[in-house]
Order: C-alpha cells, then structure tokens, then sequence
C-alpha cells in the first residue's frame, strides 16, 4: 500500500479486512533492533481429548514443533482445562531449552475437567499485555471444545465474552497473532476465527487427530517464517551459501524407509549414523537436518506429499514484505520482495542480472497463476508486482519463487479472500492530527440505513472508548484524535444492519491500527 502525501492531508481508502501496518520508510534491514520471534503454544488437555485425540497425536505434533524452532526465539509451552500450567517454562530455544521440551511433552494428557480458554491466554499472554514492544509475537491456541469454566453455563457465557471484549483488544495492542487450531467439529469455531481474524491471525481445523501435525506445521510458518528452498518433482538444489537444511516429509502409515540420496550419490537413511544428520522419524512424518550440506542436486525418495518443504539456514536471503492473513474481495495486494547477504539489501547489478522472481497463485479449487516479478526503477534491489483483484473467495497459497541460476529460494504464504460489504474512508488531517472515519456500505449487498455502527478505541494503559457513530448527512462518520507520540490506537468495528433482502447481518470487519508515524511531517509521510 503507497501513501502520498497532498498538501497537509492525506486521504486514502482502507478496504476493512487490513491493518494499517507500520508506517515505516524502510524495510527491516533498516531497524536497529532485529526482530525477535516470540512463541507461545497452548495445548487443551481436557477429557474430550480421550475422544477427539485417542491416541494423543498432540505430541509428535508438538515435537515436531519444538524441532523445527530456530534457535534464538523466544518460546514457551502451556497446557490447560480449568486451569493452566505451565508445560516449558518461557525461554529463548537452544539445545538445553529444546532437550528439557523434548523431554516434558510427553505430560501432555486427557484428564482436564473444563476448558478455561480465557484463563490460558490471559496466563500466557500476560508479559506481552504489558508491554506494546514491537516483536513477532504468535499464540498458538488448540482446543477441541467451547469455552467451559464451569457447570454454570452463565459463567462459562461470560468468560467466553470477556475472550471477545476484553483480550481480542489486549492482544491487538500487544501486537499479538492468533494461530487457532480446532480439533474436533464441537470447537467453538466462531471464537477461534474472530481470535484469529481480529488479530491478522489464522484458524484451521483440523479434521482428525491425523492431520496435527500438518495443521501444526502450516502455524509455525504463520509464526516463524522459514527460509526455503523449491522441490521440484522429488528434487531440491543447496547452493554453497547454504549453512544447514531440514527437509520435512510426510508419509502414510506403513510407508517404506525414507532416503536422501546426495549430489554425489552417496545415500543418507535413518538406520545409518551420520555425524552431520540429525533424524526424527516419526509414524505420519520424517525431519532430516544435514548440516555442512554437499551443493548440488539433493533426492528425496519417498511418496511425495504436496506439504514436505526444505527449509534452509542461509545468510543469503529472499525477504518478502509482511504477508495479511486476510483481503477482501476485488482487493489489489502490491508483493515487495528482495535480497539480503547478512542483513544487508543486495543492490548489485551483477546479482540482480541473474534474479528472476516469479508468485505462483494456487487458488481454491487448485487452478495456477504465475506472475513475474518486476525491478523497482527508483529502489535498486526490490521487486514488486501488484495481484488478487481477481481472486475468488476462499483460501489461495501464494509462492514467491526466486531463481538466481546458481541458486533457488522460496517463499511460502497462504491467505484468505473475504467478501467485503462495508469499507472504512479515512481522512488524515495532519496539521489537526485527526483521522474522520467514514464507514461506507456496499448498497447492492447491505442496506445503507444500517441499524447502528459502534466502535471501541483501545489504547495500551488506558481505559477502551466506546463510541457510536452516528449518522449524518455525508454518512456513518467518526473523527480520532491521533495516539501519543509512540504509541498506537486500535479500532474495532461492530455494525448491525440488513441485507439487501432483509436479513439481519453483522459483517466482519478487521480492526485498523493508527500510529503515531502516521502523523508525522511532510517529508516523513511521503514514501
């Protein structure tokens, strides 16, 4: 999204499915402080589990979690029913952290009386509420039941309204993002998709205690974004810049003996001692770490699965601007991507020469798109190509596939298009330092004499607003002071109107984030 800046104000148009992100003038190679990934997992251990996971398939999902984990992030596990506990103590992962994990997930059970989902997030979340530190925080919620505190159901109503009103805003000015698991079909989806949604999140469920692992395995790369590299039928190249690679494959029950077959022929197996491999061979899936990897063309031989990735540790990286979890229909998303050798933009010519970057579209019904990537004439290094005005409704996968002849990198994403029957105008008057909001319906899908339009402004340390936006003559309209230097206010929209047809409805539309850059001078507003 560009923003140029008119005279004193600026007016753009915010389709109500995206944040307003930050209002930097760089990328984030520019910060002084590198990001840090920061991880909570939450795993239900409620009775209902003995029905939904008999055979308590949460724990190579977790393994496999806890093994995947970068070292230098930040992480900690929790289990919970009527109340929670701590599993893995916070920490930042290395080999001690993961050693004492590995060795406690087996305490993961089936014998918890309640589910208190507002009790989990408000202990695991609890440092990151005070604190508005701008990191790559990620909670990893699974359960398979409603809320449920108590054999009250009035009490169990009101926890889950206190998870809607009063922790969705926390986690949003925490900068927290909720990737929800629901395992079983009696989960409280609605909860879990407006955790995820509200929170530029993700939900899935997963249809059976066999598909843990792959569901668990798609939140991770929601949390903690890997570096990869492309397989290409069974085949997959490592370049010299390439430190250590884990290739994660899939298999079916009673699958034969996975191999890796090296650029110079030589075969790696599990039964086989290699001091440079690390194997986890589990029942529905195999990680194989190789460090000090051979360059050339690697084989995988085994079934292959459309899910096996290979993810690489590399200082020569593909950085892909900050994917949304969520767009609206007929909605432009401009991709931004370049290169890093040690945290450094790669301007040369001699490289960039060499790059072509292409996004392949996969969408719903599986049908492909390819574009190509084009050079940014006034940013030497960045490419940038502009797609899903023309995507359907539903869930696309989205690779951005760099091809450097010598070497090959990836980046794998996945989003949601969501119909949009009401978008947010919004006027930025930056000599006032006000932003009027102006909620604007689609008249062929809702009916414009909406029944009321409220917004709750959340502010980190201070009481939410709750505000109803009346109607006017030029509409549904609101106008907000702007935050206090440095901090950030979120708007949260709830609308009640009618279809077109009559039918009561409630759109969904995600929360806008106003910073305080976005009220800044001239010359910094001009991107």
């Amino acid at each position: 999204m560009k923003w140029i800046l008119m005279y004193s104000k600026l007016k753009f148009l915010c389709i109500c499915f995206l944040f307003f992100s930050t209002f930097s003038n760089g990328y984030a190679l520019d910060k002084k402080q590198p990001i840090v990934d920061e991880l909570q997992i939450l795993i239900d251990v409620s009775g209902s589990m003995k029905h939904n996971d008999p055979y308590n398939l949460r724990i190579p999902a977790v393994k496999l979690l806890v093994n995947l984990l970068p070292n230098g992030t930040k992480a900690g596990i929790w289990l919970f029913a009527e109340n929670t506990k701590v599993l893995v103590e916070t920490g930042v992962v290395n080999n001690q952290w993961k050693k004492k994990a590995l060795s406690r997930i087996r305490k993961i059970h089936s014998v918890g009386l309640f589910t208190n989902i507002e009790d989990a997030i408000q202990n695991s979340a609890k440092e990151w509420f005070a604190s508005s530190e701008q990191q790559n925080r990620n909670l990893i919620l699974l359960t398979d039941g409603m809320v449920d505190i108590s054999k009250d159901i009035m009490q169990s109503a009101e926890s889950r309204e206190r998870v809607m009103v009063d922790q969705i805003p926390l986690l949003q000015q925490a900068g927290v993002k909720v990737q929800a698991i629901a395992l079983s079909s009696h989960a409280d989806e609605d909860l879990l998709n407006k955790l995820a949604f509200n929170t530029n999140g993700w939900s899935e469920t997963a249809e059976s205690a066999d598909q843990l692992q792959k569901v668990f395995f798609k939140m991770f790369k929601k949390a903690v974004p890997q570096d990869t590299v492309p397989i290409k039928g069974n085949m997959f190249t490592i370049d010299k810049a390439i430190n250590e690679f884990s290739v994660l494959i899939f298999k079916d029950s009673g699958a034969l003996e996975t191999q890796l077959i090296a650029p110079d022929n030589s075969k790696i197996v599990s039964s086989v001692k290699n001091k440079n491999v690390a194997w986890l061979n589990e029942k529905n899936y195999d990680l194989i770490t190789v460090k000090k990897p051979k360059a050339g063309n690697w084989k995988i031989i085994a079934k292959m699965d459309p899910d096996n990735q290979v993810m690489i540790v590399t200082d020569l990286k593909l950085q892909v601007d900050d994917f949304p979890s969520h767009i609206s229909e007929k909605e432009s998303l401009e991709l931004m991507a370049y290169f890093t050798d040690q945290q450094q933009l790669i301007s040369r010519d001699d490289f960039l020469s060499l790059i072509d970057i292409s996004i392949e579209q996969t969408d719903p019904l599986g049908a492909k798109k390819v574009w190509e990537m084009n050079p940014v004439s006034d940013k030497q290094g960045l490419f940038s190509q502009t797609i899903g005005a023309t995507f359907a409704k539903g869930k696309h996968s989205i690779k951005i596939i760099a091809d450097g002849k010598t070497f090959q990198r990836e980046s794998v994403h996945t989003i949601e298009v969501v119909e949009s029957p009401v978008v947010i105008e919004t006027t930025v008057n930056n000599e006032q330092r006000t932003g009027s909001l102006k909620v604007i319906a689609d008249e062929k899908v809702i009916n414009t004499e909406m029944r009321a339009v409220q917004v709750i402004i959340s502010q980190i340390g201070k009481a939410d607003e709750n505000q109803v936006i009346e109607k006017t003559a030029d509409g549904w309209g609101l106008v907000v002071a702007a935050p206090e230097l440095g901090e950030s206010k979120v708007i949260n929209f709830s609308v009640m109107a009618k279809t077109v047809e009559g039918l009561s409805t409630s759109p969904n539309i995600k929360p806008i984030v106003i910073e305080d850059g976005l009220f800044a001078t001239v010359e910094e507003l001009v991107i």
